[in-house]
């Protein structure tokens, strides 16, 4: 049988691109760490040469502060990138799927697992989905007060926190980073696959359909 090369599915295409943003928030967060060291050294060396009870330590104070301040931010900003990386490959991945006005709506969770269906996909048994679902609704939470949503606390370690500040959240990326390129993997396996069966599928009906023409 001669070879028959096969291009790249677009959708693998777009799954590098996702990679790509997660190797940015990476850099960035990597970048943000050690600007935070740096200053924490540098704010913890001035505190001990100053020594105790100095009248005018408030400033310094308010700069350790401001440097927690900034290690909260960094985090979430990490956070709500992860999440958005996720929504664009979601999106560019249903455009190439679906129809090409399925797209428009998906950014609403609901209308994304409506399009899965279509493709007859549960997202439950998608690598990771029930971490990338709390990676979801953490983002709403940060984004609306920075506190515990009602959605949000339905997750374990969130259970019984409704309402309390969410704290940084730097030791909680590491998971979610985790859980979100499995998931893309996953999610990317299971719509060629789909793909691949609904094209062999067009291309047997076709087939069917030229050798039950009446003969001339």
């Amino acid at each position: 049988m001669a070879y028959q090369y096969r291009p790249p599915s677009p959708l693998h295409v777009i799954l590098r691109i996702a990679e790509g943003e997660f190797g940015n928030i990476d850099s960035f967060r990597e970048h943000a760490e050690q600007a935070h060291q740096r200053q924490k050294v540098y704010l913890e060396r001035l505190a001990s040469n100053r020594g105790n009870n100095s009248p005018d330590d408030d400033w310094l104070v308010d700069d350790f502060r401001a440097l927690e301040d900034f290690a909260t931010l960094s985090a979430e900003f990490s956070i709500i990138g992860l999440w958005r990386c996720i929504e664009l490959f979601r999106k560019r991945a249903i455009w190439n799927c679906s129809s090409k006005d399925a797209p428009a709506g998906v950014f609403t969770h609901k209308k994304f697992q409506s399009e899965l269906s279509k493709l007859r996909i549960k997202e439950k048994r998608i690598s990771c989905s029930r971490t990338v679902d709390e990676l979801r609704c953490l983002n709403n939470s940060i984004k609306h007060d920075q506190r515990v949503g009602n959605e949000l606390a339905t997750f374990g370690y969130w259970k019984n926190k409704e309402g309390q500040p969410l704290g940084n959240l730097a030791t909680r990326y590491p998971r979610f980073r985790s859980a979100a390129e499995r998931y893309l993997n996953d999610l990317t396996k299971k719509l060629v696959s789909r793909v691949a069966l609904h094209q062999e599928n067009n291309i047997g009906t076709k087939k069917a359909g030229r050798l039950a023409r009446p003969l001339a």
